[in-house]
């Protein structure tokens, strides 16, 4: 089945352009003239990728991404805004959005992301679809893609390079500091994430904690302790940033995004074993 998206922008020349581009690639494409004319047509079709404009009259993409979540909450958008802002592609990101684009708008980077969406979209209908593969094993292998998402194979082998290993024994507490690495990368065994003297997760292999600290170095407020023997990938942050000193600019934004969505997920797994969030059965989330 050919894959149907939503281009959503006020401006008539940018829809049109994005729209051809599209259309030769060989997708079904709808168009809508602001937020409002989007959800009058999402009432009667739903899109396997919406293109998103920030900044348009009668309600803004922001507004949109939050209205269409409600909808379709496995929606995959992608926004695009004129202004090279980090604040909004982060609200963007934390709204809902899978990416965005600044505009002018590369063909081939518009290509590149629309087909990671596609997929992107694919992924997440797979993860909610009953199979013989459990639910948890399923949300497990999303998690561990999400941080490199996007990444080639020897990104990732270069990413991983700049960790060290370290073995925990029970009961031991996994630091997280500077000096030893603040984001870890659970290469096998269990850590409980403590909080207030509280569990409020478990990571199991393949699984990351401490992504904020790359923006904000005292973001950590939780305590990890090996609740197996652990063996731990610690990540420095100076590190981190020097690696994407020496990668170009997309793959810095992707890792944020992948970084944001991360967080995401962690936070509504952690809301519902606590009690506070209802939208996920225990089975998927719940370690």
């Amino acid at each position: 089945m050919t894959p149907k998206i939503m281009i959503v922008d006020d401006e008539q020349s940018i829809r049109d352009i994005i729209s051809e581009f599209l259309t030769e690639a060989g997708y079904a494409v709808a168009i809508a003239v602001d937020g409002m004319d989007a959800l009058e047509k999402v009432a009667y079709e739903k899109y396997d990728l919406y293109i998103i404009d920030v900044y348009m009259p009668r309600m803004d993409g922001l507004e949109l991404i939050v209205k269409l979540k409600e909808i379709q909450p496995l929606a995959v958008i992608v926004v695009t805004t004129g202004f090279s802002s980090v604040d909004v592609a982060i609200k963007a990101i934390r709204s809902g959005a899978y990416h965005y684009l600044t505009k002018p708008i590369r063909t081939e980077e518009l290509l590149k992301v629309v087909k990671a969406g596609l997929k992107h979209s694919v992924d997440l209908i797979e993860l909610t679809t009953p199979s013989s593969e459990s639910a948890a094993s399923r949300s497990e292998k999303l998690n561990e893609m999400l941080l490199l998402r996007g990444f080639t194979h020897e990104q990732m082998i270069g990413f991983r390079g700049l960790g060290t290993l370290t073995d925990y024994a029970v009961g031991e507490t996994i630091p997280l500091d500077e000096a030893t690495g603040s984001l870890i990368f659970v290469e096998n065994g269990i850590l409980n994430v403590i909080h207030n003297g509280s569990v409020i997760d478990a990571l199991k292999e393949g699984d990351t904690w401490g992504e904020e600290t790359f923006i904000i170095p005292s973001a950590i407020f939780t305590t990890l302790k090996a609740q197996t023997l652990v063996q731990v990938r610690h990540f420095p942050r100076k590190k981190i940033w020097e690696f994407f000193n020496y990668n170009d600019e997309t793959l810095t934004k992707r890792y944020m995004i992948n970084l944001i969505q991360c967080q995401y997920m962690k936070w509504r797994r952690s809301m519902y074993r606590i009690g506070l969030y209802s939208g996920f059965p225990s089975d998927t989330y719940v370690s």
